[in-house]
């Protein structure tokens, strides 16, 4: 889902903005759906799952981190220099002496590279 880029989607129920809610991969997208549908933020936000309030409340917590905006929660990452080009879901950040990690899964394990060495695929 990239609402940020296309009009804000018609929603009619609380289960229908709960469920872009969980699509959303920004806090942008979650802030520009919550703003369009006031109605229906609070009972929508108790249809999910504490997994999926989780993730929503860790996007507001990356808002303001550059490189959770270039590479969102949940999108596919490759290292740039991957001979075997090797995929991966990106699940956290860290950073250290003013370098942005990236923290994703491949094949099940997790691995982490700066954020500069890797290609968002989609």
């Amino acid at each position: 889902m990239k609402l940020a880029m296309t009009p804000v989607p018609v929603i009619e129920s609380p289960e229908q903005l709960s469920e872009c809610l969980t699509q959303a991969q920004t806090w942008a997208e979650i802030e520009l759906l919550t703003q369009a549908y006031p109605d229906f933020k609070a009972i929508a936000w108790k249809q999910l799952s504490a997994d999926q309030q989780g993730r929503i409340l860790k996007l507001r917590d990356l808002k303001d981190k550059a490189i959770a905006q270039e590479f969102p929660l949940g999108c596919l990452v490759q290292r740039r220099a991957d001979p075997e080009q090797k995929q991966g879901k990106v699940v956290d950040y860290w950073d250290a002496y003013g370098v942005d990690y990236v923290v994703f899964t491949v094949d099940g394990f997790t691995d982490w590279c700066p954020g500069s060495m890797l290609e968002r695929l989609d």
